[in-house]
């Protein structure tokens, strides 16, 4: 049970990544006006796979810990490894005050996201709570939509996707469209087989080793959906394009907040399961502290690996409550 497990996580992480590398080559090629869309789709194409299956099989509790998770493990795992390597490569690092500007809206709109309907909500009924989620996702959507075409005609955000756009052209591959429209198919398809196998040896995996299901939600599930999105994050970090790397963690977070979790809300009712948008106070001070945390890191423009390694630390910390608590 354990080693199936482990090797339908490996057999994961090559599908996203070409998965993500494709996303990347046909966001270039369709031009502005479809490359928000096609990257929201397929940006964290892989955790919403996963979820999916998991919302499918009943796995409610986990899914919501992995939301968390892949937010948090964007910006303290992915950020503060890339800030960690980058910084004692390259010393001081300047960040471009017109992305840590947006990333700052954006992890506070997420932080939002989750709490506010967590806050306000009143448990009357299992069915109640469905409906208000239901109401909360549509809204959600909008935002997300809204934003993606925001973000096309808005000046300061041109300026800004034209840093990262940059940086991608240097890091992405040469295919043709034909070639990554393939590849996104077939590494689409992979995900969907190898993520049934993954969600389906999870409860016996917590039976056999004891892992606490909180544990395998908040850290080992985002983990394997977003190796990909870390390799490729602190690689660029190396070739000092750090503010490509804090772009990947922070567009990350907000496709989970604004676009993955609707999604998981609105799939759930075709299963016929009660999935809602309705956080434990665990799920939310982490998620508010480890934003907290990530904007004094960016908030100057500025950061270096002892930053990093603060990140990196909180995260270890998180991980280990998880597991022990």
């Amino acid at each position: 049970m354990v080693m199936t497990f482990i090797l339908a996580a490996a057999a994961l992480v090559p599908l996203a990544h070409f998965l993500g590398e494709a996303t990347e080559v046909i966001s270039d090629k369709t031009g502005e006006h479809l490359s928000g869309i096609i990257n929201a789709t397929f940006g964290n194409a892989a955790e919403l796979v996963i979820a999916i299956v998991a919302i499918k099989s009943g796995l409610i509790d986990i899914v919501k810990y992995s939301l968390v998770g892949s937010i948090i493990g964007n910006i303290l795992l992915i950020l503060g490894l890339s800030l960690f390597v980058g910084g004692i490569k390259f010393g001081n690092l300047r960040l471009s005050p017109v992305i840590t500007g947006t990333t700052t809206i954006h992890l506070s709109m997420a932080a939002m996201c989750f709490v506010v309907p967590s806050v306000f909500a009143k448990e009357d009924s299992v069915l109640a709570l469905n409906k208000y989620s239901v109401g909360i996702a549509v809204v959600l959507l909008l935002v997300y939509f809204v934003g993606v075409f925001y973000s096309m005609v808005n000046r300061e955000n041109k300026e800004a996707s034209q840093v990262i756009h940059e940086d991608i052209e240097a890091t992405a591959p040469k295919w043709s469209l034909r070639t990554s429209l393939i590849v996104l198919i077939s590494a689409t398809v992979g995900l969907v087989y190898m993520s049934e196998i993954l969600v389906h040896q999870i409860e016996p995996l917590v039976e056999a080793t004891h892992i606490p299901p909180a544990f395998v939600g908040l850290i080992i599930l985002p983990l394997v959906g977003n190796v990909a999105e870390h390799s490729v994050a602190v690689g660029t970090a190396m070739k000092n394009k750090i503010n490509l790397s804090l772009a990947i963690a922070a567009e990350s977070s907000v496709q989970i907040a604004l676009f993955v979790s609707p999604v998981c809300v609105l799939i759930a009712g075709l299963f016929g399961q009660n999935f809602n948008l309705i956080f434990n106070k665990i799920e939310l001070i982490t998620l508010a502290m480890s934003i907290g945390g990530t904007w004094l890191v960016v908030h100057d423009n500025k950061s270096n690996w002892w930053e990093g390694f603060s990140l990196l630390s909180f995260y270890l910390i998180i991980a280990i409550t998880a597991y022990f608590l």
